[in-house]
């Protein structure tokens, strides 16, 4: 009998403040909002080690996504139970969960609780400069290219956290200066490697191969080019894109072969056209030394 009891008085109780939750819902909701507002107003967030929360204009679903200052994102290392995190393009991705490649002694550990987006094109791991770390316009317009393949692996593959304070972002969240020139330079990139592949689709790509005893051998066949058949054969030509020093090999026909090599075509943009040094203009087949 005391059992049921106390079993009706619970059930009484949930009753009743269910109802009072139902009528008072807005009232309880303001009170609620008063609280948080007086907490973040009265809250230092740099002091305590707390991101600044904000709202992703580009995403209306992001909750509680956050800005970081170089020195809060440098406390998500792994250490001591903490998350991992790291910054690229001055965007911030929770990679705890990668450890095993993140954490310390491990090979990616290098990036983690910083923005070092110019070392996943150079390389170097060695020494970190925040002066330079992320300054991607140094780099060739191509090479940014490669930090987008980057960020789109971090974005399907981890979590996004928000934004880091700095190069690329303010203080308010918001797109810097720098940020847009880098826009500016990552279009034109894009823009040039539609024009070369589209160049390489009239010019297809030649067979390579390489061997100590004679260095990169160069040729074309009538399905050289990732097997793009077609009725010409042509001759291995350097085909260079604006701004580059390095080249791709194009197998060129031969009724442009002539028109190419003195640069009489003004239809490829940028592009420029160059014969292999001690090859025949006619041969099908070039050997080169880098």
């Amino acid at each position: 009998m005391f059992g049921f009891l106390k079993w009706f008085k619970l059930r009484f109780v949930m009753l009743a403040v269910a109802v009072l939750i139902g009528v008072y819902r807005t009232e309880i909701q303001q009170v609620l909002r008063n609280l948080t507002d007086r907490y973040l107003d009265h809250s230092d967030g740099n002091s305590a080690g707390i991101p600044v929360q904000f709202q992703d204009p580009k995403n209306e679903a992001s909750v509680n996504l956050a800005l970081f200052t170089p020195e809060q994102l440098a406390t998500y290392n792994g250490e001591n139970g903490a998350p991992i995190y790291l910054a690229l393009l001055g965007e911030v991705f929770d990679v705890t969960r990668g450890a095993k490649h993140y954490g310390t002694g491990c090979s990616y550990n290098f990036f983690v609780g910083r923005d070092a987006s110019v070392s996943f094109i150079s390389g170097e791991f060695d020494e970190y400069d925040p002066e330079t770390a992320d300054d991607v316009l140094t780099l060739k317009p191509s090479d940014l290219i490669g930090l987008v393949t980057w960020k789109d692996f971090y974005a399907k593959d981890y979590e996004y956290k928000g934004k880091l304070i700095g190069r690329f972002y303010d203080e308010n969240g918001q797109p810097t200066t720098y940020h847009s020139k880098y826009l500016t330079q990552l279009e034109q990139a894009q823009k040039e490697k539609t024009r070369m592949e589209q160049l390489l689709e009239k010019y297809p790509g030649c067979n390579i191969e390489w061997s100590e005893a004679t260095g990169t051998r160069v040729w074309c066949t009538p399905t050289s080019g990732d097997g793009i058949e077609r009725s010409w054969i042509g001759y291995p030509r350097k085909l260079y894109s604006r701004g580059s020093k390095n080249f791709q090999c194009a197998c060129v026909p031969e009724h442009q072969v002539d028109a190419l090599d003195g640069g009489k075509q003004v239809n490829h943009g940028d592009a420029m056209f160059k014969p292999y040094d001690d090859c025949d203009k006619r041969a099908t087949e070039c050997f080169y030394r880098v």
